[in-house]
């Protein structure tokens, strides 16, 4: 009997080992009767009706398929202990290594040559002994009979079986598929995972079977820990890792918590009386972490340990949460946290994500968390998330699921939602998570938060005095509480207003009464005029419509930008709105009866036609393709003399003097003797341009140098003699110095009359 030695030492905690290593040589791994069934391959364990074997199967042949050189992937932590000897009774662990177990043996039957036999089962047992697999399933005689049955006559083939099993459908009509075998749980299991198996791997030949399987036994691998017996299964181990601190899988900590006194009595019994225990409900706990995984996370580890630090969180004092939410890291309080109130917040998390109404709200992240750049690579959400989270976790612990109604709950979860968008919240949201979780427990309806006989005090950032007013609205109008908050909610969303809609509520509130009617028809107006990400040509309207208004301030340097500006930016136009409430409302209230976007342009059109010409930013208004010309909408001021530039972009890279441009808008609209054009050159010296034959001849420059005089510039491009003498003789006329090709203004003394509106009143070239 060849039996490699390192198999028959004793397994090493902490050591990693490979499939090959575990199942081979005279050791046996067992499923040890305090394990409850094998489970994965039905769809009746887990809440949303799925097995778990397809997802578990396929995500390993993806990493294969993905892998350079067949690259090792370790499957993480199994846990167990040795009694008798050579006999590994596995603790943790179970639900994986028997869907992999099985795999292997499919995967032999379709090699034909029985490439993983040894795998299996060893050639003392299968040749001399009593043919015991290397996989012992002990949780009942039948599943132990089974598993040693379907090895030896299922997934070796042998010329010699007179019963020939093709799939595992045939299973049960198998000269040795015993009766009995109907009725054990982990059998019926197995055969559907065996059957999930086979589907996948259906189309594959037996070379590819025979790569993939060399790959799981030499390349899948788990981390070993010896818990040295029975009683210590159950009991406290501590793992250092390279760091020398403790491992942070939540398959460490689920001893721990078994061992705890205040879990000793722990028995739970379901809606049909069956009694479960502490590992059963973890491993329940687990498996339905292990279904919601996703992104770069091939376990539940992630999503389970931040459930558990949620838990951490909302059972801690504000000192303590806001080092958790700061660091990420938490020591989950065992000692004093029943795990019953871990099963409560577990069954919370469950009918939030899989049966609230409104469960499409929350991010499927939080159930498998990324690692967080804040918290230095941790798998953990972000304190906003946090912020919006916990609170619910908390009011429906306090309220209870079943006394509960979905939309009080919802009504919760937008009211801290639309918060976030507020960003002194951002801010401040470490110090008020406290005072959110606080409004979940005390507050079964979130107006009680305005109700005086209740006295609830929390932060300012949080109840504010506009979050008061709306609440106070909502109280106030019982009988339109849907319909209000509908159409709050709706505007809160909109980028400019960012959860702040105080204007609105005051534009909509006549005689000291709220009205829903005007506040609708001023959200109509509004959402139609800005729309989108702002960035639409048909904007541009709306600007030089509001310029007409007069507004105070506008256009303004907004905060965070360097120059003059129309409004851009989505909290350019806020702030805008805040300082300008009353202006901004009459400009509405000239637009409330025109329900036809074309019509809400056209009248605004009006508006600008009507405009007094004489007054400020006249060319503003009057003159479109002057704001078209500033993509971001920004101009600067460059003094007395030169006037405004119009910037093209967010900095004035390019850019072109105001008055230059005016004078290229004029050229451009005028019958240009045949062969000319006219350009604007937004580079440098910033200058309109008058060209012939595409400028090959001859080009004359013109640009502002100062209030309504211009310099000139004259091009002979050719080097043409002719043309040199002919610009000479205009030169001359015009007291341009002639500097080789180049014909310059000696004086600024060329002027170009622009009023102060859209037209220029004499655009001749003329000396003084």
């Amino acid at each position: 009997m060849n039996i490699n030695m390192k198999n028959e030492q004793k397994f090493i905690s902490g050591k990693t080992y490979t499939l090959s290593e575990l199942f081979s040589g005279s050791r046996k791994i067992v499923i040890p009767d305090l394990q409850r069934d094998y489970c994965w391959g039905d769809s009746i364990h887990t809440d949303d009706k799925k097995e778990l074997v397809s997802g578990f199967v396929n995500n390993i042949i993806d990493q294969w398929e993905e892998s350079i050189q067949d690259e090792d992937l370790n499957l993480g932590l199994i846990y167990g202990y040795e009694n008798p000897e050579n006999y590994v009774q596995l603790c943790d662990g179970q639900q994986r290594i028997t869907t992999l177990y099985l795999l292997l043996g499919i995967l032999n039957k379709k090699t034909e040559d029985n490439s993983f036999q040894r795998q299996l089962i060893s050639d003392y047992e299968y040749l001399q002994d009593d043919k015991e697999p290397f996989l012992q399933y002990s949780i009942r005689e039948t599943s132990l009979y089974f598993l040693s049955d379907l090895v030896c006559n299922f997934f070796i083939q042998s010329k010699k079986d007179v019963d020939q099993v093709p799939d595992s459908q045939s299973i049960p009509h198998a000269r040795w598929f015993f009766n009995e075998y109907n009725y054990d749980p982990s059998i019926l299991s197995m055969l559907k995972a065996m059957g999930t198996i086979e589907s996948i791997l259906e189309n594959k030949d037996s070379d590819w079977c025979r790569k993939f399987g060399q790959y799981l036994i030499n390349n899948l691998s788990f981390l070993y820990y010896d818990l040295e017996n029975r009683k210590n299964g159950e009991e406290t181990f501590v793992v250092i890792n390279t760091t020398g601190e403790p491992l942070s899988a939540t398959q460490n900590l689920k001893p721990l918590v078994c061992n705890e006194n205040i879990n000793k009595d722990y028995c739970r019994l379901d809606n049909t009386d069956k009694r479960y225990s502490l590992p059963e409900d973890w491993e329940t706990i687990e498996t339905w972490f292990w279904t919601k995984r996703s992104g770069n996370n091939d376990t539940a580890d992630a999503g389970f340990n931040e459930f558990l630090r949620w838990v951490t969180m909302l059972n801690s004092d504000k000192t303590t949460l806001k080092k958790i939410l700061s660091e990420g890291k938490y020591v989950f309080p065992k000692e004093i946290l029943p795990f019953s109130e871990i099963f409560d917040y577990w069954k919370i998390v469950c009918f939030l994500f899989d049966k609230w109404e409104y469960k499409s709200c929350l991010k499927h992240e939080y159930l498998s968390p990324s690692e967080n750049n804040d918290m230095k690579g941790i798998k953990t959400i972000g304190q906003i998330d946090c912020f919006k989270i916990l609170p619910l976790l908390k009011y429906c612990k306090t309220w209870g699921i079943e006394n509960s109604n979905d939309r009080e709950i919802y009504r919760l979860y937008i009211f801290l939602q639309n918060l976030t968008r507020i960003g002194n919240v951002g801010k401040s949201v470490n110090d008020i998570v406290f005072d959110a979780i606080f409004i979940g427990e005390k507050c079964k309806d979130i107006v009680d938060l305005v109700n005086e006989n209740m006295n609830i005090k929390v932060s300012s950032i949080i109840l504010s005095d506009e979050e008061k007013t709306k609440l106070r609205i909502i109280k106030n109008n019982k009988d339109n509480r849907v319909d209000i908050e509908e159409a709050f909610w709706n505007n809160e969303k909109h980028e400019i207003w960012c959860g702040e809609i105080i204007p609105m509520i005051q534009w909509s509130t006549v005689d000291n009464r709220f009205n829903i009617n005007v506040f609708k028809r001023y959200s109509m107006v509004f959402n139609k005029l800005f729309h989108g990400d702002l960035e639409y040509e048909e904007l541009d309207i709306t600007r030089r419509a509001l310029l007409s208004c007069q507004l105070n301030n506008y256009p303004r340097i907004f905060n965070g930008n360097k120059n003059t500006c129309f409004a851009w930016e989505y909290y350019d136009w806020k702030y805008l709105i805040l300082d300008n409430i009353d202006s901004f409302k009459d400009f509405l209230n000239k637009l409330q009866d025109y329900t036809d976007i074309a019509d809400l342009y056209n009248r605004q059109e009006l508006m600008i036609k009507s405009f007094n010409r004489t007054q400020k930013w006249a060319e503003f208004v009057l003159i479109p393709e002057l704001l078209h010309y500033c993509l971001k909408k920004n101009i600067q001021w460059w003094g007395d003399q030169l006037g405004w530039v119009l910037v093209r972009n967010k900095n004035a890279t390019k850019f072109m003097n105001l008055k230059t441009f005016r004078l290229y808008i004029y050229l451009k609209n005028q019958q240009l003797p045949e062969g000319w054009n006219c350009w604007n050159w937004e580079q440098d010296q910033s200058c309109t341009v008058l060209q012939k034959n595409n400028g090959d001849e001859v080009a004359m420059d013109i640009y502002h140098v100062g209030n309504d005089l211009y310099n000139l510039r004259l091009f002979n491009r050719k080097n043409n003699g002719y043309v040199l003498k002919h610009l000479s003789n205009i030169a001359e006329k015009l007291c341009l110095k002639v500097n080789g090709q180049e014909f310059i203004g000696e004086k600024l003394t060329y002027q170009v009359i622009i009023d102060d509106a859209k037209e220029i009143t004499n655009a001749s070239l003329v000396s003084e």
